[in-house]
């Protein structure tokens, strides 16, 4: 990692929740997205409040040098395994946050088996989890990524 900057991942907070709605409704992240739709607020403050309390997800804001660059959810699929979903603010795309905050997420989580789906047109995301280490696996209409081989 680059040893200039500051990456920190820190707990998204109730506060955090008009900055996630902003973030989930980008353009980029809406086409990149399995269900493309664009989302309304009220079911945005309802989801992001069912998640913040759900035991099954945990929600992180990517800070780099204090400034709020990206966000990752893991939800739990089972036991070990967590599935990610994870997006870059647009104004900070293209300069290798993506990889930096897969690696981060990857080492906090080692024990666990992280999973991320990635549609095939979605080449960005396809670039960062394979420079962050991620083991790929194509399957029918979905790029599937594996933290670990110990699928």
């Amino acid at each position: 990692m680059d040893n200039s900057h500051r990456y920190i991942l820190r707990q998204v907070e109730y506060t955090d929740c008009d900055l996630v709605f902003k973030w989930a409704n980008d353009e980029v992240v809406r086409n990149n997205s399995f269900n493309s739709n664009i989302i309304k607020y009220e079911d945005h403050i309802k989801w992001f409040n069912e998640k913040l309390k759900s035991d099954d997800s945990v929600m992180y804001i990517f800070e780099v040098n204090d400034i709020n660059v990206g966000i990752m959810r893991l939800d739990r699929l089972d036991d070990k395994s967590l599935l990610i979903n994870y997006g870059i603010a647009k104004e900070h795309r293209g300069k290798g946050y993506a990889t930096y905050l897969l690696q981060m997420i990857k080492a906090k989580y080692n024990k666990n088996l992280l999973i991320g789906k990635v549609k095939p047109t979605n080449m960005a995301s396809i670039k960062a989890f394979i420079k962050a280490g991620y083991i790929m696996k194509d399957e029918l209409d979905v790029k599937v990524f594996y933290s670990s081989d110990k699928n």
